[in-house]
């Protein structure tokens, strides 16, 4: 036990102290491929493999940081608890978009990933790309993924959708504040609704709202698509 509770205080440093490097890199630099998030990501990992120690034990000795992770998530409540109103006359054209915005996501990533030769372990743990990171791991790890991939193939599309998405939707024309802020969040979760955020309050509660939905709905899409995608490989390796 008190093994346990030094391993995750000492995880909780390294975790906080990469943050803080990633942080400092990246406001030097400006560049954004060298988000806070992307470099902490990388230190941690160059730590892991630098001491030979496994990662399953940070994995195991982490509970606090999951925890604070899930919460962030949910103190999005705060922002759509300002716009409740407004949302709420918008609820079904809300539900169907990001409904839709959660099927293409799978369907992309499958379409993309078996003719390429990708292998079911592979397309599981890209296949939840589209959905904030505590949901996108659960997802992985139930389904056969490799959780710590999955983990960085989240945030590098986040990272790519804050980057790219404000300019595609300028560019298709979307204006009003809730449809950029949806987009944003159903493409790319919570860096994206960070990004939304920047623009007002609106676009970041829609930000917020798709990240739950996209996760809603991406849960019940996923056990449906893993059958249907295993017959596809099996009958094209034929």
């Amino acid at each position: 036990m008190k093994n346990a509770i030094i391993l995750e205080l000492l995880f909780i440093i390294l975790t906080l102290s990469a943050y803080l490097a990633g942080r400092f890199i990246y406001k030097k630099t400006g560049f954004v491929w060298l988000h806070s998030v992307v470099v902490a990501t990388l230190l941690v990992i160059l730590f892991f493999f630098l001491t030979n120690i496994d990662l399953k034990i940070y994995e195991e000795n982490t509970r606090v940081i999951k925890y604070l992770l899930n919460l962030s998530v949910v103190a999005f409540g705060f922002l759509l608890h300002k716009n409740y109103e407004f949302i709420k006359k918008r609820g079904l054209a809300i539900i169907l978009a990001t409904f839709a915005g959660s099927l293409t996501a799978v369907i992309c990533v499958a379409a993309v990933a078996i003719p390429m030769g990708a292998d079911m372990e592979l397309i599981t743990t890209i296949l939840p790309k589209s959905v904030t990171t505590p949901i996108a791991i659960v997802i992985s790890e139930q389904y056969g993924g490799v959780v710590y991939f999955t983990a960085v193939i989240v945030i590098l599309s986040g990272i790519f959708g804050a980057i790219t998405g404000p300019w595609i939707l300028k560019k298709a024309g979307v204006k009003t504040p809730l449809s950029y802020g949806l987009s944003l969040g159903a493409a790319s979760h919570g860096i994206g609704t960070a990004k939304a955020l920047e623009s007002g309050i609106l676009q970041g509660a829609a930000g917020g709202l798709a990240i739950a939905l996209m996760g809603l709905f991406t849960s019940f899409i996923i056990p449906v698509a893993i059958p249907l995608i295993k017959i596809i490989i099996f009958k094209t390796g034929e």
